[in-house]
This record gives structure tokens, sequence and C-alpha cells, in this order.
């Protein structure tokens, strides 16, 4: 796990000045001795990948055994068409390592399914993009129970998703202590009830250690949904549904689904099914999703990657409250929200 903190050099204290004034000097020291793993480094994983080696983490590593292809194009923001037929990891190297010097940037083309569990013990955070439904499961309980940060997520079209896993997490967050009153020549004001319409008022902010409880990604997908009253799915995200539909789609025919109306049929055959499963109304999942969830789009990759990365940063340094446990980004009603899915803990 993360190793013993270590002093933040004049160089580095001058490159993340900034991001120290945001959350803290002790936050920026444990972000910098993280070692992060991304998989997948298509058109989600490129932001992600860049908002973390901005951020300072001591290492990161992009693992992918894809080539770049016509489709990454569009939404892939660390490669050109001169890399076209490449491996997407290394191809992204030259982009990446620029980006901040201070990070160790490395590559790894081996298949994800044949990496062994001790693998990925190596690193402190793992964050899994175009990922097989088994291979996430399977990663996930390596994580836990090596008490590895997990993360996950992907985008179909105009939706996105991102899933954290922190097991039993500890961060730190500011809370408002109380408020103190200054008068119009700046001094504390201790006796008066109530100030000029002119005067000032400061909140005195504390820092409070906090622990919250995370359920695994298998877990997440127990839970019963025909608990839910009818506000609190109006709340809730059906993009979680899809999901399930497209890691269905994806088993059956082992590719992304495409605009052909052979896949769209097949696409709205396996949202009955999988609603069905769940005990959840046909009609939750609108009828023309199909036509919504094809490839990766780069708005819809840029403000989930935005959010996924944001999660892995805050994750960490130890930062204030992560989001627990799923985030959902539908690009057709411009909204994102946090939903905990997960059933009661025992």
């Amino acid at each position: 796990m993360m190793e013993k903190e270590a002093d933040i050099t004049a160089e580095e204290f001058a490159q993340y000045d900034r991001q120290i004034r945001l959350w803290g000097l002790d936050a920026q020291k444990r972000l910098r001795q993280a070692k992060v793993l991304v998989v997948g480094i298509g058109g989600l994983a490129s932001e992600v990948v860049k908002n973390v080696v901005l951020a300072g983490v001591k290492a990161l590593t992009m693992l992918d055994d894809k080539v770049v292809s016509e489709s990454d194009m569009g939404s892939q923001l660390l490669v050109t068409h001169l890399d076209m037929g490449k491996n997407r990891a290394e191809a992204s190297m030259a982009r990446t390592q620029p980006l901040n010097p201070n990070v160790i940037v490395s590559c790894d083309k081996m298949p994800i399914s044949d990496k062994p569990d001790d693998f990925f013990r190596e690193f402190d955070i793992v964050c899994l993009t175009e990922v097989p439904f088994e291979e996430r499961i399977r990663i996930n309980l390596i994580c836990r129970s090596s008490g590895i940060k997990f993360f996950c997520g992907d985008v179909f079209g105009f939706y996105g998703y991102c899933f954290a896993d922190l097991g039993m997490h500890d961060f730190v967050r500011e809370e408002v202590k109380k408020e103190i009153k200054y008068d119009l020549d700046g001094e504390p004001e201790a006796k008066k009830s109530k100030l000029d319409e002119k005067g000032k008022k400061e909140e005195e902010k504390i820092l409070v250690k906090v622990t919250d409880e995370f359920c695994s990604l298998e877990e997440s997908l127990t839970e019963d949904w025909s608990t839910r009253s009818r506000r609190m799915m109006r709340q809730s995200s059906y993009i979680f549904f899809i999901i399930k539909v497209i890691d269905k789609f994806k088993e059956k025919t082992g590719r992304s689904p495409t605009f052909g109306k052979e896949d769209q049929n097949l696409l709205l055959e396996l949202r009955n099914e999988v609603l069905k499963d769940s005990n959840v109304s046909e009609t939750y999942i609108p009828e023309e999703f199909p036509q919504f969830c094809i490839s990766e789009l780069n708005p819809i990759c840029a403000i989930t990657g935005g959010v996924l990365g944001q999660e892995i940063i805050k994750a960490a340094s130890q930062r204030d409250a992560p989001h627990n446990n799923y985030f959902f980004y539908n690009g057709r009603s411009h909204a994102g929200i946090v939903d905990q899915i997960c059933p009661p803990f025992k």
C-alpha cells in the first residue's frame, strides 16, 4: 500500500501550489505516494489519465492490449491519426508523460485477463474501463481483499457512469465550527447580537475525520429494486440497467452494439429481460435508448472522466467525501446523479 509520506520538494511545492492551497499539504503528500493502474485507454480513460497525472500521483500505469482505431479519433485525447494501428497504451505515452514529469508513467500491453491476482496488488488504486463484466467482478474482489481502492466506469453513447469500492475508507472534510462576526472596523463583534448591514461574517472551519463503508460491485448488483418507492425510482437513474443490458449484449455477441436494426432489436429484448429480472417496469428505460448508447462521445467522456478522475484523487488524498458508490451521467437530460446502490450492510 501507500509508502510513508515524504517531504514535498521545492519544485513540487511550486508546481502543486494551487492544489496545496485547495486541499492542504498533507493531502498532496498522500496523493504523491499513490500508484495508480488505469485499464482500457479509450476516450473515458484518457480523460482520467490526464486528470490523475496533472494532480501529481507517484506513478501511473496504463494497461491496454487494443490498438488505436478510427473510433478512437473522436474521443481519445492522447493519440492522433499518426498512431493508427499502434497499441493504445503505448501510443498514449508520448502525450501523457509531458503533462507532469514528476509522475512515473508506464504502459503494459498484456490482456487484462492474463494478469495474475498479484499484479493488481502492486497498486494503491485500480481503475477499469472497457473491461468485461466477469473481469470487473474478479478484479474488484482481489482489490477488496487487499485493501486496494477500486473504480470502474464506461461511456455508452450519451450515457456514462463510474462505480467506486473503497472498502472502509477514512477521509477528512471541512465543517463549520462557529461563526465569527466582525464590526465595521474589522474587530470581532463579541457583544452585539446583530450587525449593521455592512458588517462582515466569517465562518471558522475545522477538519473532521470520517469513515465511510462501501460495498463490492457484486453486492451492488443484488439490491432489491422492488423495495424502492416511485419517488426513489424517479431519483435514481435507468443507466444502471443500461450497463447490465450492454454487458449482456457483449456477452452474447462478443462486441459493442451498432446502429444496425438487428442490434437495436436485441438491445430492446435484453432491456425487457433485465428489467423483468429486477422487478422493474419495462417502461423505466426509454424505448428509444438503443439509438443513444452507441460508441464513446467526447463530451460524455470529458464529464464522466472528470468525475472519475476527481474521485480517484479524493480517494488517494483522503480529502473530502467520496461518491458512494455510483455516479451516472445522462447526456440527453444533461444531468448527473450519485446513487448508493447496495443492499443494507449486515
